[in-house]
């Protein structure tokens, strides 16, 4: 009998392009993130109160995350590359521009400005990489994708609180503001394949792109995976969020570096992005998801009973571990799905639900802690993880787990 040959490992100069894609998508990112750990800095300068400062930002994420449905239609229409690149320029601009604003009414506009331009670079680098990756590869450059936008997040919630630290949070935007202008250039000189919709004769108009992108949801082999992402985010995202609660209690007792070195160590598990993406072209897609969501559901389970600093840690590695070694294969499976002058949009669907539904919930599992405590939020993220390992295992045929 003869056996299937994995696919060859992507060489170095192969990989410049994702890695190059996955350093502007980490830029991106981070400016959304980057008032979080300086909120009280930000208004004592702006004269204002720190909650007013959180609000701007909660209105920036959210214009960030709604900002992937305007940008998933253009990926298909315009070069990826001269998409990305203009997001970033947009964002090297806006923030120079909010670092000088007087006011929060302006700074929060300008920072909500930012947030939309800063979804078109992932938009447009998640759409690229199934186009220039080599055969058997497409799961892992979606991984270094999916990695990317982790540690952009980390960047924002860390580089803003270390510069503001020695110069200042208005000098941090300034230094953020180059190294997206930066990637700007460095995304310039990625390859750029021509959009599906831009080669196809008689391409639909843009309104009515959009109204497909939106019909998708309906079509079943796209929303299995946009299911699963969003069972999958709200699960986890929700236990993370009120595990800062269960740490500052007893018995953990922790204070803010405790909980913050927590939370770093999940870290580790973004290398399980590239690295299960490239093991999904081994083992086939529908795999390394039930696998991923299989580790995320451990996870929780040890995060439910913890009580010491050992299960606790474990947890959490196991957690983002599999939440990251999960999503491109999710993301292989949705390319497979969706049809090829629409994968664009149909990738920025995904991520557009996925921060949805981590966003509800926050607000969902609210009540829920306060009923139940850990036990019921942890409970009801494990309900959603499960659903999602259900939907995967009788949602896709075992047609997928042929590496591809």
């Amino acid at each position: 009998m003869m056996t299937a040959l994995a696919p060859p490992a992507a060489p170095a100069t192969a990989l410049r392009a994702p890695l190059t894609a996955a350093a502007a998508t980490c830029c991106a990112v981070s400016t959304v993130y980057l008032t979080q750990p300086v909120f009280p800095e930000i208004a004592a300068s702006l004269d204002t109160g720190a909650q007013s400062v959180r609000l701007a930002f909660t209105v920036t994420t959210l214009a960030y995350a709604l900002a992937f449905f305007l940008f998933g239609p253009l990926t298909d229409r315009v070069r990826t590359t001269v998409l990305g690149g203009s997001g970033a320029v947009a964002v090297a601009l806006l923030l120079p521009a909010a670092a000088a604003a007087p006011n929060l009414p302006l700074f929060a506009a300008l920072l909500t400005l930012a947030g939309i331009a800063a979804a078109a670079v992932p938009a447009a680098m998640i759409a690229l990489m199934p186009r220039i990756a080599p055969p058997g590869q497409t799961g892992l450059y979606f991984g270094l994708i999916i990695g990317a936008t982790v540690a952009g997040i980390t960047l924002g919630r860390s580089f803003t609180g270390l510069v503001a630290g020695w110069a200042g949070w208005r000098e941090a935007l300034l230094l953020l503001a180059l190294l997206n202008l930066a990637a700007a250039f460095a995304v310039t000189r990625l390859p750029a394949p021509p959009a599906p919709s831009a080669a196809a004769p008689n391409s639909p108009g843009l309104a009515q792109a959009y109204r497909a992108a939106a019909r998708m949801t309906a079509h079943p082999p796209v929303l299995r995976p946009l299911a699963i992402g969003s069972l999958l985010f709200f699960g986890y995202l929700g236990v993370i969020t009120f595990l800062t609660y269960r740490l500052r209690g007893e018995p953990f007792g922790y204070g803010a570096g405790a909980i913050g070195a927590v939370s770093l160590a999940g870290l580790i598990g973004v290398a399980g992005a590239p690295l299960a993406g490239r093991l999904s072209g081994r083992i086939g897609a529908r795999r390394m998801v039930l696998l991923g969501l299989a580790l995320v559901a451990a996870g929780i389970g040890a995060l439910g009973v913890a009580t010491g600093p050992v299960l606790l840690t474990a947890g959490v590695l196991l957690v983002f571990l599999g939440v990251f070694s999960c999503q491109p294969a999710v993301l292989v499976l949705l390319a497979r799905a969706a049809p090829p002058e629409r994968a664009g949009a149909a990738s920025s669907l995904y991520l557009l639900v996925c921060l949805l539904a981590g966003s509800l919930s926050s607000a969902a599992l609210g009540p829920v802690w306060s009923a139940g405590g850990w036990a019921a939020v942890t409970g009801t993220g494990a309900a959603a993880v499960a659903a999602a390992l259900a939907l995967a295992f009788l949602g896709f045929p075992r047609t997928e787990e042929t590496p591809r």
